[in-house]
C-alpha cells in the first residue's frame, strides 16, 4: 500500500465522492455527506465484494437483454 499523504485529504475535499488514505493509514470513502472508514484489509474486502457484485449484476443484465431480443 502506498505511503499516506495529507495532500490526499485536501484533494478529496474538493469532491463529493472520494477515496483517500489518512496519515494513520485508514482508508476513507466519502459519498456526499457520508464517510466510511476502513483498515487496509477491510477496504480490500469491500473492493472484492463490489467487484463480484458488479460482475454478477452485469451478467444478469446481459441475460435479461438477450431474452428481450
Amino acid at each position: 500500500m502506498k505511503t499516506p499523504t495529507t495532500d490526499e485529504s485536501v484533494v478529496a475535499a474538493q469532491h463529493t465522492w472520494a477515496v483517500y488514505q489518512c496519515p494513520q493509514g485508514c482508508l476513507h470513502v466519502r459519498l456526499d455527506n457520508l464517510t466510511l472508514t476502513f483498515s487496509g484489509p477491510q477496504f480490500r474486502r469491500l473492493v472484492e465484494l463490489l467487484g463480484e457484485a458488479y460482475v454478477r449484476l452485469g451478467v444478469r443484465e446481459a441475460v435479461h437483454d438477450i431474452r428481450q431480443h
